[in-house]
């Protein structure tokens, strides 16, 4: 997508968006001029957008969030989710997930017209993906 159908997409300001790759938290592909921002962008913009409007974290705070995020995910990710030994570590680093206002779906969540209170970690196999 163009920053323009980008932004849109994510009820977000261009220059919101700019700030955000300005940030590090981003690194859309360039055409020229052009940025196109992917599927995966727009989910990580989603869930900067829930830390900043949702939790209220200073740029600083959605760093934190997001390396604490994507820490916790992948952790989570290298534990066998059928071995009940493990379950107890799965149950904490999902209420750490809670902690942040995240919700983990095994299973991909039905397409809604109305946004869920938090961004769903969908996890399948190996694949991560965050949305609404």
């Amino acid at each position: 997508y163009i920053i323009s159908v980008a932004a849109q997409i994510l009820d977000m300001h261009p220059q919101t968006l700019r700030k955000y790759e300005r940030a590090g938290f981003i690194e859309p592909p360039r055409m020229g001029t052009l940025r196109l921002y992917s599927e995966e962008d727009i989910a990580q913009l989603r869930l900067i957008k829930h830390f900043v409007e949702r939790l209220g974290l200073n740029l600083a705070g959605v760093e934190l969030a997001l390396k604490l995020t994507s820490k916790l995910m992948a952790i989570r990710a290298t534990l066998p989710s059928r071995d009940p030994t493990v379950a107890k570590a799965l149950s904490e680093i999902d209420g750490m997930l809670q902690d942040l206002g995240l919700r983990i779906a095994e299973e991909p969540a039905p397409v809604s017209q109305e946004a869920p209170q938090a961004p769903i970690l969908e996890r399948n196999r190996s694949e991560v993906r965050i949305g609404y």
